[in-house]
């Protein structure tokens, strides 16, 4: 259940540095994909394209929208966003007061950067012609868009944000429960709001009764509140929790376009009054006693303060007729139910009895004596054949009294086996069929039945039997390669592919430099790699331009297309003047000083000239880390002129410094 939308904004805000609005740029969830056009506010309208990637074929670019023109009026900007409201169950029921007030700062600014947390909010910006979100996307699907200013000339320029998957990925905020409080009618728990963002726009709150129930969604309140140091607590209150039972919470929180974090961590509390005099039943469980013929029911109480009784009810039904079948004192911890058949599956519950009131059910646990027949025979020649994509098993009878046969399987030799099949009832036919479609791509198996006999006893496995390894025929193809200019040199990432395809297990990387006319391959991932989305180009030089492309590498040595291509560049710095230059005379000639400089340059050359000369003549030079040349070829009686020009390795000069002048007498 949502509080307000403006105070998390609000919050929000204090917590983030606001971050440059980038043009034409797009992000996907499971709502839709929003794309926002431009950053400038009452700007032009635009036209939007959309292309289904990897549909094969001639690109088929689709109009999906044109903007209006931007709001003219208040009561303009409130009929948008009411109306945009259908479109995300995400989005506000704006205040129209409020909306009245921000469409007069809205008049008076050029920037969506000046609109403060409303940038984040596609609602807004859509309402404001800057944006628009694309709801008619299929999920799994990858989409281009590209957008243009709305004239009549025949050549329009596109611009292009980069392309996105359907539905998105998880939110990296995360959140930990720091503390929780429980009166018998509400429950409120405070969490932890690690990294947050400004584009939280909803929290999904899910309860289950411990042990007894899924999780499902809880109609809790929600609200965001600062805390010291600059940190971010979200607070929950669910107000429909029932009294004297164990509940566990699990929280999520969702952007604008329903993309969520991970999950909290689950939390375990039992719904109490402080007054509250029965103890809470911490763990019930059962046990088959052979030796005895009955089923123990065993049970943890927090406290047996004020404890009188603990009644057992049983039923041969989960969800009805439980019956009182016995009482146990308050001090027990187990109950001996001896009225029970072999092979019969029971549910037991308990009820405390205490001096002043009288617990509810607690969950319900299964229980059921075992039949006293061993299993000690093992299905004998386990065979497996694949055809038509398809896993066929046969194998000899066990033994007599098989009821059936389990199908276990493991993913590797050194992994425990596990149950794959339910029961495969005996028969004269004792085979069995696995589709490949239903086993993971690049993993061989390891397979053994098991026999199960009348007494529902399992037995020992069969000798164990393997299947090959099965690979795609291609890999997928990086995703949003970026560079990042990082300590002088290139830094390029691009998205993890293995949580999209698996079986990816390095990368190639290529480039072209300057007027190059092919891409060159510069770095192939090694297995120590392990498969990482970046690669650091320490080789690249200022003042030329580099074009980047990556390609995927598969398991069974195949390879995907080329990524899209990105470009590093950074300009050759300028060779700076030196600084503070100063002229005097000395015993020895004329000295020359300057400043030094913050870095020492290759080599510093002095010029001189006189009123009588026409151009300035070199006189000399020293090395970077010098301040100060003395002319001990100045002639009295004559002015004199200086300047001091800085040199780099590179032979590159800087800009000469202003003449000085001395009187040399």
């Amino acid at each position: 259940m949502k509080l307000l939308m403006m105070p998390i904004t609000l919050l929000l805000v204090l917590f983030l540095t606001p971050a440059k609005a980038q043009e034409a740029q797009a992000t996907a969830g499971p709502v839709g994909v929003f794309v926002q056009f431009e950053k400038l506010l009452h700007g032009p309208q635009y036209v939007m394209e959309r292309l289904l990637v990897g549909n094969g074929g001639k690109p088929d670019w689709k109009p999906v929208c044109t903007t209006d023109k931007p709001p003219q009026s208040a009561t303009d900007l409130i009929s948008r966003l009411t109306i945009l409201t259908r479109k995300n169950p995400l989005y506000e029921i704006h205040n129209d007061s409020l909306t009245t007030l921000f469409y007069e700062r809205y008049r008076n600014l050029s920037s969506v950067d000046s609109l403060g947390t409303y940038r984040y909010n596609p609602q807004y910006l859509e309402a404001l012609g800057v944006g628009f979100l694309d709801t008619d996307v299929e999920q799994g699907k990858r989409y281009d868009y590209r957008i243009r200013q709305l004239k009549n000339d025949e050549t329009p320029v596109y611009h292009n944000p980069t392309t996105v998957s359907v539905p998105g990925s998880k939110i990296a905020t995360t959140l930990k429960s720091v503390s929780y409080t429980a009166d018998g009618k509400t429950v409120k728990i405070r969490y932890h709001v690690k990294k947050p963002r400004m584009d939280i726009a909803g929290v999904r709150a899910m309860r289950a009764t411990y042990e007894q129930t899924d999780f499902s969604d809880c109609p809790a309140e929600w609200a965001f509140m600062k805390g010291g140091k600059d940190s971010l607590f979200l607070e929950i209150t669910d107000r429909n929790a029932r009294r004297k039972m164990l509940y566990s919470y699990v929280v999520f929180l969702k952007d604008f376009m329903g993309n969520e974090t991970a999950p909290s961590d689950t939390l375990t509390l039992s719904n109490l009054r402080s007054q509250e005099e029965l103890p809470v039943i911490s763990d019930i469980r059962t046990s088959s006693e052979e030796s005895y013929n009955t089923i123990g029911v065993a049970w943890k109480l927090t406290s047996t303060k004020n404890l009188r009784a603990i009644e057992i009810w049983r039923s041969d039904n989960y969800d009805s007729g439980y019956k009182l079948i016995g009482t146990a004192s308050a001090s027990d911890t187990i109950y001996h139910d001896q009225t029970v058949e072999p092979v019969q599956g029971y549910y037991y519950q308990i009820k405390l009895n205490g001096v002043y009131d009288r617990s509810s059910e607690s969950v319900r646990v299964s229980g059921m004596l075992k039949a006293s027949r061993p299993a000690l025979i093992a299905p004998a020649n386990l065979t497996v054949n694949e055809m038509r994509d398809t896993l066929y098993f046969t194998w000899q009878r066990a033994d007599y009294d098989s009821h059936g046969y389990y199908l276990y399987y493991a993913a590797s030799e050194s992994d425990s086996l596990t149950q794959y099949s339910g029961v495969i009832l005996a028969s004269s036919d004792l085979s069995y069929k696995v589709p490949l479609s239903k086993l993971a791509m690049g993993t061989g198996y390891r397979w053994a039945v098991a026999a199960v006999n009348t007494s529902y006893n399992i037995g020992p496995i069969s000798t164990p039997v393997y299947s090959e390894a099965r690979y795609p025929d291609r890999v997928a193809t990086p995703l949003n390669p970026e560079m990042i200019y990082h300590r002088g040199h290139a830094f390029l990432v691009w998205e993890n592919m293995k949580n999209i395809d698996p079986n990816i297990i390095g990368y190639t990387i290529e480039r072209k430099a300057g007027s190059e006319k092919v891409f060159k391959e510069i770095y192939v991932q090694s297995i120590d790699d392990k498969s990482r989305n970046g690669h650091e180009d320490f080789t690249v030089k200022d003042g030329e331009r580099y074009t980047y492309r990556i390609k995927s590498l598969g398991i069974n040595g195949k390879e995907s297309g080329y990524s899209a291509e990105t470009t590093y560049f950074k300009d050759i710095p300028p060779v700076l003047p030196v600084r503070g230059l100063s002229v005097m005379q000395s015993n020895k000639g004329v000295r020359i000083a300057w400043d030094a400089p913050l870095t020492a340059p290759e080599k510093i050359v002095i010029y001189r000239y006189t009123e009588k000369t026409i151009a300035a003549k070199m006189i000399g030079s020293v090395t970077g880390q010098q301040t100060e040349f003395i002319d001990k070829y100045a002639s009295p009686g004559i002015g004199y002129y200086y300047s001091v020009v800085v040199m780099d390795a590179g032979k590159r000069e800087s800009e000469p410094t202003d003449m000085v002048g001395v009187q040399w007498k």
